[in-house]
């Protein structure tokens, strides 16, 4: 009986130490709101990241790396043990926190933790907290924290002209845009020559920022306000608030419009007029090289004639002789000049002729020879700006 009152005590003894040594499981939930303040007020920051550590220790370390740069996660250790993201509304909540313990406050049935949280978002200051938790609970609105901004911020207006008539220009383009210390470019597509930008800046600096203008597909390249090809424009010393800033692109193609008018202006009685009307016409434009190049397609188009055309005048039927029209760009053909179609076209620089190397200014000219018939001949200077209407036009004698 000794022996068996023995082995039964020892058995107690055992299952007390066994039952001394083990550990429970507890897991909580936590939640909570981080604002900033702004003028009066706070207003709610999203897109934070919340991690939670239940060991003090690991989150001070990392804590000095956040606060240092080097890190935007958590190390890996066993202390870390959740994280989260704030909502539009600045709210975040964990909903499952474990942790094991030998030495629950409450025994098996419940136990009170302390977490030890790091709130990171690259435009707000790092900061720390830590809340208390009982096992079980969502201890909902825990945690209210108020974030210090680190960050400036600009608004830019953006208008990109077409240089040569200094209107908004009409076709989309693309821009890019870096804040001087990061490290790639942003970008946005500009249509209709309208944009708004906002930039953010590290706080109490006054940062370069460079636009680049692209158009992919096109002719379009960026320049300054004088026509001069850049690759790029620097705006120094950007301050907070709001900027209006103007881009310019240049487009290096043209199309040729339908020129129009007359050769000779007489209005009388006669249907048609031998040496004025029911000439044929034909379009040549000057190379680089100074040569006269016809545009094969005016030449296989035998319905571009001068013709009398009818007008009333006081009642009576009359008619205007050595009029044209559709030469250039028609219905038929369109006459569309760039590098690729006219390499060696000429343009006229400072009433010389130069290559597409040489063009200098808010637009490019191209000098073109009109003939009628075999003896007479008009030279027109065109660019985008000019009058397709040539209305009554002064017709040399072709040598």
């Amino acid at each position: 009986r000794m022996d068996r009152r023995i082995f039964a005590f020892t058995l107690l003894i055992l299952a007390a130490v066994l039952l001394a040594g083990c550990s429970q499981v507890f897991e909580a939930g936590i939640s909570g709101k981080v604002v900033t303040e702004e003028g009066t007020g706070s207003a709610p920051v999203s897109d934070v990241n919340v991690f939670a550590y239940t060991d003090e220790g690991l989150r001070d370390s990392d804590l000095e790396k956040f606060i240092a740069g080097t890190i935007t996660r958590p190390s890996d250790g066993a202390g870390y043990v959740a994280s989260t993201t704030t909502n539009a509304n600045g709210e975040f909540v964990v909903n499952k926190i474990v942790w094991e313990t030998k030495k629950s406050k409450f025994g098996k049935t419940a136990d009170v933790n302390k977490l030890y949280l790091i709130f990171y978002h690259p435009d707000y200051d790092v900061a720390s907290d830590e809340a208390t938790v009982i096992s079980g609970s969502t201890n909902q609105s825990n945690v209210y924290m108020s974030l210090e901004g680190n960050k400036d911020y600009t608004t830019m207006n953006i208008t990109v002209y077409d240089v040569a008539t200094h209107t908004p220009m009409a076709d989309s383009c693309t821009l890019a845009y870096k804040v001087e210390g990061k490290e790639s470019f942003d970008s946005t597509i500009v249509a209709g020559g309208a944009s708004a930008i906002r930039i953010s800046y590290k706080k109490g600096t006054t940062p370069d920022v460079d636009f680049v203008l692209t158009s992919p597909g096109t002719a379009w390249s960026m320049c300054d306000k004088d026509g001069n090809v850049i690759s790029s424009k620097v705006l120094e010393d950007v301050g907070r608030g709001t900027l209006s800033i103007n881009l310019y692109m240049k487009n290096f193609e043209m199309t040729l419009p339908a020129f129009s008018g007359d050769i000779d202006g007489t209005i009388n009685d006669q249907g048609t007029v031998e040496g004025v009307d029911n000439l044929p016409i034909r379009l040549a434009y000057i190379n680089a090289d100074e040569e006269e190049v016809f545009f094969q397609e005016i030449d296989d188009d035998a319905s571009l004639k001068t013709f009398a055309q009818t007008i009333t005048v006081n009642t009576n039927i009359k008619y205007k002789h050595g009029v044209f029209e559709g030469v250039g760009s028609s219905d038929n053909h369109m006459i569309v000049i760039n590098r690729e179609n006219y390499p060696n076209m000429g343009f006229v620089i400072d009433d010389e002729i130069g290559s597409w190397d040489d063009i200098t200014g808010k637009t490019m000219t191209i000098r073109l020879h009109m003939y009628f018939g075999t003896d007479k001949h008009i030279v027109i200077n065109y660019s985008r700006r000019t009058e397709p209407d040539l209305k009554h036009v002064k017709v040399e004698t072709t040598p």
